[in-house]
């Protein structure tokens, strides 16, 4: 630490204090009761390296922030401190660990946050939704239950299709959002999942103006691997028939939408993208479709929701959930606003 490291003791001029403080700190470690401010207050010595410091950011006097200290050193059972040396040092339990107490803190947080916002809210709406639908449709899909007075406090989990429907089927989430074959194949087993609306988007081919190849020539190519599910819906017709007009060269494969737009948009090479995720690209001609009569393969958007005696959904949320107008989100219409 600093050369500004005071001693922890308390001043002698405040023995009645003292003696009190030591009171109440063995009443808390035999109620086994720990303040959430002295991990705080570690963080905040472990950063500055000084009690002085440390003391002025947590807007306490030393001696009492040496004292709080002491008392998470006396919950843990550990020292945190050695007070044998000057200037005193973290102990080797203090460094190691440094990382977890900043964690469990944040972790604290989160659920504080979470709890209060559930509080606000009349209800929660767990949510599994494929990567690139989090990022088209869900904004907007939030806002139009919100326009029809519904506004629960959302629980979001981004996933492959497979995940989202694992989740669904063990009962972790309330909805799903998720992409199907065009056209769509029979529901999830009604038992497990009832499909609440359904709409059309496209997987489009489209990359930067200036990268349009001519019949024949070289298209550089970001797309997915084939036993990805967007990877299963391409590679059966589309890439087939793209390989027939052009040399494909693979420049890039991921499984997830969002990367390969944004590898598109830095212009390394034409992408397969469903429609919703790239229509304000198109209108701002940052990018173009290739071939856009025959260079596009159909499929659905679909909402799911567990049957209401499975979970937490009530009657009013579920029709609020299948009133909404999917197509429109899709085509980003005003009308879904």
């Amino acid at each position: 630490m600093g050369s500004k490291t005071e001693d922890l003791q308390p001043n002698q001029g405040r023995l009645a204090n003292h003696e009190e403080w030591h009171i109440q700190c063995r009443k808390c470690i035999e109620e086994r009761v720990m303040e959430l401010g002295w991990l705080e207050d570690f963080l905040a010595l472990r950063e500055l390296e000084s009690f002085t410091a440390a003391a002025d950011r947590r807007n306490i006097s030393q001696s009492a922030f040496s004292r709080r200290i002491q008392s998470l050193e006396d919950w843990l059972g550990v020292t945190l401190i050695d007070r044998s040396v000057r200037p005193h040092r973290f102990t080797p339990v203090a460094a190691e660990n440094y990382g977890d107490f900043q964690r469990i803190l944040n972790q604290l947080y989160e659920l504080r946050s979470q709890v209060r916002g559930e509080q606000s809210r009349a209800s929660r709406l767990r949510v599994a939704i494929q990567h690139s639908l989090a990022f088209s449709i869900f904004p907007r899909f939030v806002e139009t239950l919100r326009q029809q007075g519904y506004q629960p406090a959302y629980q979001l989990s981004c996933a492959n299709r497979s995940d989202c429907m694992e989740m669904m089927m063990r009962g972790e989430v309330d909805v799903m959002i998720c992409y199907e074959m065009h056209p769509s194949p029979e529901p999830i087993i009604p038992t497990t999942a009832v499909r609440v609306a359904s709409a059309r988007d496209d997987m489009i081919l489209v990359g930067p103006p200036a990268l349009i190849p001519e019949k024949q020539q070289v298209l550089p190519l970001l797309t997915y691997p084939q036993r990805s599910f967007f990877g299963e819906v391409i590679w059966e017709k589309a890439m087939p028939q793209l390989m027939e007009y052009y040399r494909c060269e693979i420049i890039c494969l991921s499984s997830l939408s969002g990367a390969l737009r944004e590898m598109m948009l830095a212009g390394l090479g034409f992408a397969w993208l469903p429609r919703s995720l790239v229509l304000s690209d198109l209108a701002q001609g940052r990018v173009v479709q290739l071939d856009p009569e025959t260079m596009f393969q159909p499929l659905r958007v679909a909402i799911y929701c567990c049957p209401q005696d499975s979970s937490g959904l009530t009657a009013t949320a579920l029709s609020h959930l299948q009133s909404v107008n999917l197509q429109a989100l899709i085509e980003q219409q005003p009308e879904c606003l």
